[in-house]
């Protein structure tokens, strides 16, 4: 990636962030320059650690405001939207598990866990700039409480 073309999508990327929502569950511009920092090349497996909320928080006036959906089942309606789009940019999913106990230190109440594997980090940045992808956002938003998204090697 040229000079040039890191600071385009910089741009675009930050453009994103700052039209995200207010909360902790989306990246925010720092974040997301940092995963223009890394070796592109993969694999990278994305973790994600995710609680939801009981009842699902659509914004006034959507469709599925107050219909008494739980967080878990607007966030699967994200859920089966984003597959299909790391699928598309030859990703897949790793690892999909409820979360039964913490073992070891306090970091959070997780529901569940997640791991995506991308081909590549121009991979995830594509897929987080389609507007297909985005519109699904809002199940994501309405469904998880806190969540925790990590970027990693595999080292074997």
């Amino acid at each position: 990636m040229t000079v040039n073309e890191k600071a385009d999508l910089l741009q675009q990327l930050n453009q994103l962030a700052e039209h995200s929502s207010e909360s902790d569950i989306e990246p925010n511009g720092e974040q997301l320059a940092g995963l223009l920092e890394l070796n592109n090349d993969g694999p990278w497996h994305f973790v994600n650690l995710l609680s939801f909320h009981a009842e699902a928080k659509y914004p006034a006036g959507h469709e599925l405001a107050n219909k008494g959906m739980t967080g878990q089942q607007a966030y699967d309606e994200y859920g089966k939207v984003a597959f299909q789009h790391v699928m598309q940019r030859g990703g897949e999913l790793i690892t999909l598990n409820n979360v039964e106990a913490c073992v070891i230190g306090q970091t959070g109440n997780w529901t569940r866990m997640a791991t995506m594997k991308y081909p590549n980090i121009a991979a995830f940045l594509d897929m987080i700039q389609d507007p297909d992808y985005r519109a699904a956002l809002v199940h994501r938003d309405a469904g998880l409480k806190e969540t925790i998204l990590l970027a990693s090697q595999p080292l074997l």
